[in-house]
């Protein structure tokens, strides 16, 4: 039996091992990271690591109470130690792409702000659930932190006015864009933009082809182009149409030039990385692995799908939760 026990615990621990880096393995047409239900499962690494840790846990005592009853438990006290590095693993990555939780920026009014700061470009991206987090939550952010450039994903164009001319009550100056949407659902089915007339013109042309909202802003003079994302979620019976969103939004990535391109992305880095795609987020090392959503989960067992890609440095950033919407927001600000 001792052969069989080996078997199983080796096959147990292959199968732990493949969840640190399931964009690497082919599952088919596609990368496991992108197959179902491993596509929800990897999008939490925190709750994964926990599971894990968990088992590993009751595994122990167990193998620890067989050896001191029967004198066995090796095979156990094996797979228990295993479990608890992959779990450590999970964390390790998680900690690599950053769970720092700062709440707000360091002063620096970039070009927003009526006394002009040092020209970097401030990036806030948040998921309002149909303005669940309503635009009097979010005007102290733009304020305090000086953001030039608004995300709103699940936000109707008539919010984002109202955001817009009450920013202008306080001198501050900002066209709106807006994908449009279901006029019955404008809410939750609509992506926003807020940009600061400070980072010059800007026209709107095609968009992505997103089910829940896409803006394409080029830039007219000397500000970064912006591109505004929110494809499907990655529920089971939209996974190929969540595949094919997510693959044209992180193939944007290749041709990037001075552009920002943020948004609840409905993916981490692990499903960019199954794409075969090469982002760079701007989250990366400082907030990268602290979820946004949802935030009835502590940010360590969240999943971070809302993030801001960009080839431009970024110089600081921070996680924002304000309101009642299940995601929480993140700023960025980025030296150009």
């Amino acid at each position: 039996m001792k052969y069989v026990y080996s078997i199983l615990v080796v096959l147990i621990l292959a199968l732990a091992v493949a969840t640190l880096g399931p964009s690497l393995i082919s599952a088919g047409d596609h990368s496991l990271a992108l197959t179902y239900p491993v596509s929800q499962m990897i999008a939490m690494r925190g709750v994964v690591a926990l599971v894990l840790g968990v088992l590993a846990i009751v595994i122990l005592i167990i193998a620890v109470i067989r050896f001191v009853m029967l004198r066995r438990g090796l095979f156990l006290a094996i797979l228990g130690v295993g479990l608890i590095a992959v779990a450590g693993g999970h964390y390790l990555i998680l900690n690599d792409r950053g769970l720092d939780t700062p709440s707000a920026l360091p002063p620096d009014y970039g070009v927003t702000h009526v006394s002009q700061g040092n020209g970097d470009v401030t990036v806030l991206s948040y998921n309002t659930l149909g303005s669940e987090t309503s635009m009097s939550d979010l005007e102290p952010l733009v304020v305090d932190n000086g953001v030039d450039i608004v995300v709103l994903s699940e936000t109707s164009e008539e919010s984002a006015q109202q955001l817009a001319e009450s920013l202008s009550g306080r001198g501050l100056s900002f066209a709106v864009y807006s994908s449009g949407a279901d006029p019955y659902n404008p809410e939750i089915e609509s992506t926003s933009v807020l940009v600061a007339s400070s980072l010059g013109e800007y026209r709107q042309g095609p968009s992505l082809d997103l089910t829940w909202g896409s803006v394409s802003l080029r830039a007219l003079g000397d500000g970064p182009d912006i591109i505004a994302v929110h494809p499907v979620a990655p529920v089971q019976d939209l996974q190929d149409a969540w595949r094919e969103e997510i693959t044209e939004v992180y193939g944007m990535c290749s041709s990037m030039d001075d552009a920002i391109m943020a948004g609840d992305f409905n993916s981490t880095v692990d499903h960019m990385h199954g794409t075969g795609a090469s982002c760079t987020s701007a989250l990366d090392g400082t907030i990268g692995g602290y979820g946004t959503w949802p935030t009835s989960f502590t940010g360590l067992l969240g999943s971070p799908i809302d993030n801001v890609f960009t080839d431009l440095d970024p110089t600081a950033t921070a996680i924002v939760d304000v309101g009642d919407s299940d995601h929480r927001g993140v700023l960025v600000r980025l030296a150009r």
